[in-house]
């Protein structure tokens, strides 16, 4: 079974997701179609390398925390002083969970989303030690434009626990401050991307301002369930929910990418979903993430 929050219905159906910086899969993203449509952001492309002690970690979890380093990287030498105050508000408030919680600021926040990358692992021995060092080159977009102080979205678990074990099922549940249409992924620790909400059995995502809605909705057929990957005892996930003033859809077609897009143009999650984002205006969107932990 697959790490993070799967789909049920009967027997657990293969994730549509798009993949990890593991193992890539195509993807198509639907045109977001509005009026008062975002220009181009301001890119930049940097190239940084961060490392990690191999220690306690296998080869995959250390090239993988070496690649959000060099994300975090990138992100914050293109964005500047704003990414580095948030990283220090963070760690000031929990030392333990810096790190991730800087790589959620960085991925999704409203200062710099990395739109394309190139990245190369080298790993090497010292004093029999392993280290595990990433190479990234990436495109970092900034954002322009300000946030809408009277549009907010909350998303909590029912109840509102952070550790689930492995095939436990999740109720969500999820308050916009306005009418709008609301998107729902799982962020995998194993780096993939899945869409829980809008789904094939349940694809009304438009809510009432000020409504809870409570995933999955009952008699829709499915479930959202907690699941860990072969060989982990712990896996950290996290939910995010992206709140639209306008139907902007979020295509993980993998079928359809893979007859479409040539396998030179396959792109990872944090790619894809970085530039899903940047289609929505700051001031026509906002988010809301849930961080919680698979155990056996």
């Amino acid at each position: 079974m697959e790490e993070g929050a799967g789909l049920v219905h009967g027997p657990v159906m293969g994730r549509r997701s798009v993949a990890g910086p593991t193992s890539l899969v195509a993807v198509i993203l639907a045109a977001a179609i509005f009026t008062g449509a975002q220009a181009a952001a301001e890119t930049r492309t940097v190239q940084v390398t961060a490392e990690v002690h191999g220690l306690g970690r296998t080869p995959e979890e250390g090239r993988r925390e070496a690649l959000q380093r060099a994300r975090d990287k990138a992100v914050a030498e293109v964005a500047g002083i704003q990414i580095a105050a948030q990283q220090l508000r963070l760690k000031s408030e929990n030392p333990d969970v810096a790190r991730d919680a800087f790589s959620y600021v960085v991925h999704t926040s409203s200062y710099g989303r990395i739109v394309r990358e190139e990245v190369a692992y080298q790993t090497e021995l010292v004093n029999d030690v392993p280290i595990y060092r990433a190479t990234l080159r990436a495109e970092v977009a900034l954002e322009e434009g300000a946030r809408d102080p009277g549009f907010a979205l909350e998303l909590h678990t029912l109840p509102r626990s952070g550790l689930f074990r492995d095939g436990e099922p999740i109720v969500l549940e999820l308050v916009a401050s306005r009418e709008c249409y609301v998107t729902v992924l799982n962020i995998h620790s194993d780096g993939e991307v899945a869409l829980l909400f809008p789904n094939d059995y349940d694809r009304q995502n438009h809510v009432e301002a000020g409504s809870a809605l409570r995933l999955p909705r009952p008699g829709k057929g499915f479930e959202i369930q907690a699941t860990r990957g072969k060989g982990s005892s712990v896996a950290q996930e996290q939910i995010l929910a992206v709140a639209t003033l306008d139907e902007v859809p979020f295509d993980l077609d993998v079928k359809t990418g893979e007859e479409l897009v040539p396998a030179a143009e396959l792109e990872p999650a944090v790619t894809a979903l970085n530039r899903w984002l940047l289609r929505i205006p700051l001031d026509r969107r906002t988010e809301a993430l849930w961080t919680y932990e698979v155990v056996k």
